[in-house]
């Protein structure tokens, strides 16, 4: 990180350093990063505003989880040739010790593409069927809404609910090519262009007794408006607000329609997938028998190289991202 963001983040914000491979020590491993993800929350890491990332300072490696392939090893817990999906940094070569800072995840489905595990096999595939079964219970003939759907981790919701009985899944996304793609390649069966469609008419229209399952990706006005749709016993995954990522909170919006949460003895319920851990090979296996049943398909927006972090970053506050953004370090 070379300065701090303000506002959006900027290529400027970062620098492009090379410095020596690391060494180990006892109880390490060096790791070569084959992938690297990014999400929204880490501008929030670059401005110290998270309690969950160790606070960065300027001229700090850029926080990141990422997959690795084990290289050397002092470890009694990782052996050379282990995939680890874990805290790499944006980096090369990362050492990683077994501790829980790191958050370290060995990759049980290598047959797969190992690139699966910045998404679908990952914290984000981890997180839509944490959402929609753990915490939603999604069940046969649920209508569910899923907001953000074209995103990293609403590319795989959908299909992510109809593997669990869903009847009907809706996606909202920005642009023609957004929805096209939620209809065409991602499992939704209509989707909402908040662009340029009159949000709460199309809802409306695609949920005309009510909505009995939300996830939520963008939060603000948007779940406001679920709100005073939702069916007696709905259930509502707070996965995120990327809405309101970039305004101060003096801006966010004041919900209206909450009284309805009881009303309707409905559920809204936020979640953090790292809180789940001990469930990640559960859900590993699940996503990746879907997977191979085809009733999963990953979609993945790879860019090469790692000075192209930056922008793979960016390109998620602009929404031009479709599925999984990540980018390909080793070449």
């Amino acid at each position: 990180m070379a300065r701090r963001p303000i506002g959006l983040v900027k290529p400027s914000d970062f620098k492009l350093e090379e410095v020596p491979i690391p060494t180990i020590k006892d109880g390490e491993v060096l790791v070569k990063t084959l992938y690297l993800g990014v999400a929204p929350v880490m501008l929030r890491y670059m401005t110290n505003e998270t309690t969950f990332e160790r606070p960065m300072e300027v001229g700090d490696v850029m926080i990141g989880r990422g997959v690795g392939r084990v290289v050397e090893s002092k470890s009694a817990v990782f052996q050379i040739g282990d995939i680890l999906q874990t805290k790499l940094g944006w980096r090369e070569y990362g050492v990683i010790e077994d501790k829980p800072h790191y958050m370290t995840y060995k990759m049980i489905s290598t047959d797969l593409s190992l690139s699966y595990g910045v998404g679908v096999l990952g914290m984000n595939g981890f997180t839509s069927l944490l959402g929609m079964q753990d915490i939603c219970r999604v069940k046969p003939n649920d209508k569910v809404l899923v907001s953000g759907a074209a995103g990293s981790v609403g590319s795989m919701t959908g299909f992510v609910a109809k593997a669990l009985g869903a009847s009907k899944v809706v996606g909202i996304a920005g642009g023609p090519k957004k929805c096209s793609l939620l209809i065409q390649k991602l499992g939704y069966d209509a989707a909402i262009d908040y662009k340029a469609e009159d949000r709460c008419k199309k809802l409306d229209v695609h949920f005309p007794n009510g909505i009995d399952v939300f996830f939520d990706n963008v939060g603000g006005e948007l779940l406001d408006e679920v709100l005073a749709r939702i069916n007696r016993r709905a259930r509502i995954a707070i996965c995120g607000r990327i809405s309101e990522y970039l305004i101060p909170p003096e801006e966010y919006h004041r919900p209206r329609n909450m009284y309805r949460i009881g009303l309707k003895d409905a559920k809204m319920e936020g979640f953090f997938v790292y809180d789940y851990q001990e469930n990640y090979p559960e859900y590993e296996r699940q996503l990746a028998q879907w997977i191979r049943e085809g009733k999963l398909q990953p979609l993945e927006d790879i860019g090469f190289g790692l000075e192209e972090m930056p922008n793979a970053l960016i390109s998620l506050y602009l929404g031009t991202n479709g599925g999984t953004r990540m980018v390909k370090v080793e070449m």
